[in-house]
């Protein structure tokens, strides 16, 4: 934390670095309690402030107590909050349904703003810190020229000297600025000492990693190489989460395009896993993995140049309508099918088997034949005995792509079955996104994104689909294209991981006679409805 300055004589304007560390990363810890001292006759408040009541898997009875208000989901939160963003925390604040698994928290709030649909970008990291004496400690001191002391059962008590009163009022304002200056320092020089700590033991990790892949690891580059080949970052392809992704040329021509991680980003965890995890593959379907820079802070990586950027832009429900952006089924289909191929390689064609875990149309580059890659590894899990049950601390993924049981074990154990069920939303959702569905036939425009809506369509013309089988033209053969991959879809984003097939079941659906495939059972675990995706600069590679 860092004071900007003096408000006024019970107010400070403060910076806190972490707090927007966590909200440019639009990262769950943000939501997380931050403790202000406690007194029984000095309290400490943020000025302008919004209370946030924080659920682990929250029960009905919870739900139904929240009713009234929005709710946010975080990993495996439930982040509930009122629209009315308030300087005072309500009433029942230190109590909220007791044994419900909910805490509270007051996070600072950016003053004189309307209230945005994304509650995160109302916080504040500049806030103002407002403390008051009680009207007790006013007594003691103004009344009866006493001293505001606090007993060993952390209750508040007077203690009456004979004195000046003002010398009193000047020392207990001494005190407090004292106490406050004391604390800002303490958290300041813990959070320095800590970071610096964490940086020191994450490189050596990073360093030994490097070390021990060193057969694996592909060329390394210093920063001022990245530098030269990027023409100092010129021309930037996209910005996400991780960092930026810049086009670049080696010295002899060859296009790259290189991926500059945050340097706030305080875990190394993303960049070894991208770097363990490509260096293990050479797939047609797969990024290549070019070379990597490490130097501290600073770390890159370069891949391969993919001049068709990633398949978002050409099967969301906000891609251009303009005639080179619109694909054709045997196309889609071709693209599918690729990407089933590079999953069914990392399941079972490497030595280390490889979940990758993010499975989305943001994360498939296409190249300059539109054949799609596989990229961004950062959340990818390496199984070295090739076994199919992987551990995860908290949910990760992408939401709308994350299997159910990444977010309850109710639904069974975390393995390659996850990658089948991104697999299969992202199938459902280059169906979804064509603009020849007729979107009258649903309530809402949101509804041609979840696998019921496909499935209605799918039961409705199931009929006509057989008689189509034996004998038909160029356009039903595109319907029948369309509904194999519905249908392969479907079977992937079953709600128990034991019956989606594996890649490679998919793959040989996928390659099978058009129009033999069976109807899978009807998917029982919906997600709730969303409003079609509004996504950020496709990244190319």
């Amino acid at each position: 934390m860092n004071l900007l300055g003096k408000v006024s004589d019970n107010k400070l304007l403060i910076h806190d670095s972490v707090l927007q560390n966590y909200i440019n990363g639009n990262s769950c810890l943000l939501f997380s309690n931050v403790s202000l001292p406690k007194s029984p006759f000095v309290s400490f408040t943020y000025s302008p402030n919004i209370t946030f009541f924080n659920c682990y898997n929250p029960s009905k009875d919870v739900r139904d107590y929240f009713v009234q208000y929005k709710n946010r989901s975080c990993d495996i939160l439930t982040i509930y909050y009122k629209a009315e963003a308030t300087e005072e925390a309500p009433a029942h604040i230190d109590g909220v349904l007791p044994g419900s698994g909910c805490t509270v928290n007051q996070m600072p709030i950016r003053s004189n703003q309307v209230f945005p649909a994304d509650v995160v970008k109302l916080l504040s990291p500049n806030f103002t810190l407002e403390w008051h004496v009680s009207q007790d400690c006013y007594e003691c001191y103004y009344d009866r020229g006493g001293q505001c002391l606090t007993s060993e059962n952390n209750e508040f008590y007077c203690k009456t000297n004979p004195g000046n009163r003002l010398q009193k009022i000047l020392f207990i304002g001494g005190i407090t600025i004292t106490a406050l200056t004391s604390f800002f320092i303490i958290i300041f020089v813990f959070i320095r000492r800590k970071r610096a700590k964490a940086k020191q033991e994450q490189n050596r990790d990073i360093e030994l990693f490097l070390k021990n892949n060193g057969n694996l690891a592909p060329m390394r580059y210093k920063y001022s190489s990245i530098k030269k080949m990027t023409n100092s970052f010129t021309e930037n392809l996209g910005r996400g989460g991780f960092g930026s992704v810049y086009k670049g040329q080696f010295p002899d021509g060859h296009l790259v395009a290189v991926k500059v991680l945050n340097e706030s980003n305080e875990n190394g965890e993303d960049f070894m896993n991208e770097v363990a995890s490509i260096s293990r593959t050479s797939h047609i379907n797969i990024v290549t993995l070019l070379g990597f820079c490490f130097e501290g802070s600073k770390r890159a990586l370069i891949y391969d140049f993919m001049p068709n950027g990633s398949l978002e832009k050409f099967v969301c429900n906000n891609a251009p309508s303009s005639a080179e952006s619109r694909l054709e089924w045997d196309k889609l289909f071709e693209i599918a099918l690729g990407i089933a191929r590079g999953l069914e390689y990392l399941h079972q064609g490497c030595n280390t088997r490889i979940l990758h875990l993010d499975i989305k149309p943001q994360n498939i580059l296409l190249d300059k034949d539109m054949n799609p890659r596989i990229s961004d590894f950062g959340l990818a899990k390496l199984c070295p005995n090739r076994s199919s049950i992987v551990s995860m601390m908290v949910a990760r993924g992408t939401i709308g792509y994350i299997a159910p049981e990444v977010f309850s074990r109710n639904f069974g154990e975390v393995s390659y079955k996850c990658d089948v069920y991104s697999y299969g939303m992202l199938v459902l959702e280059m169906v979804g996104g064509r603009r020849n569905i007729d979107r009258r036939d649903v309530d809402r425009t949101s509804e041609i994104y979840f696998p019921h809506y496909l499935y209605k369509q799918l039961a409705m013309n199931a009929e006509r689909d057989r008689n189509l089988a034996g004998n038909f033209n160029e356009e039903d053969e595109s319907q029948l294209v369309k509904r194999n991959l519905i249908i392969v879809g479907l079977w992937c984003v079953q709600t128990n991981p034991k019956d989606r097939p594996s890649m490679k079941r998919v793959v040989e659906m996928l390659e099978g006679k058009l129009g033999s495939l069976e109807i899978p059972p009807k998917p029982y675990l919906y997600s709730p409805p969303r409003a079609a995706p509004s996504y950020s600069t496709s990244v190319s590679f």
